[in-house]
């Protein structure tokens, strides 16, 4: 939400060994929410994506604007 952008999280399914990997692989928009999510069952999410959100996200809520990359190392 920070960085306003849609967020793809790709997260993978089953059993491998003795690790269960648990899904819920999500997509979000720039303002947070989640716009898809997926269960622990292996499939496929499509969903379109305005790239424009990006732009009023950013103006609604101008975080970016609070960074100190001076700070950065």
């Amino acid at each position: 939400m920070q960085n306003q952008v849609a967020i793809v999280m790709c997260n993978r399914v089953g059993k491998e060994g003795d690790v269960t990997f648990a899904g819920q692989s999500v997509v979000v928009d720039p303002y947070g929410n989640v716009v898809s999510k997926a269960d622990d069952q292996e499939q496929l999410i499509i969903v379109d994506i305005d790239l424009t959100q990006t732009a009023a996200a950013r103006k609604q809520r101008p975080f970016l604007e609070l960074r100190r990359p001076e700070w950065y190392d």
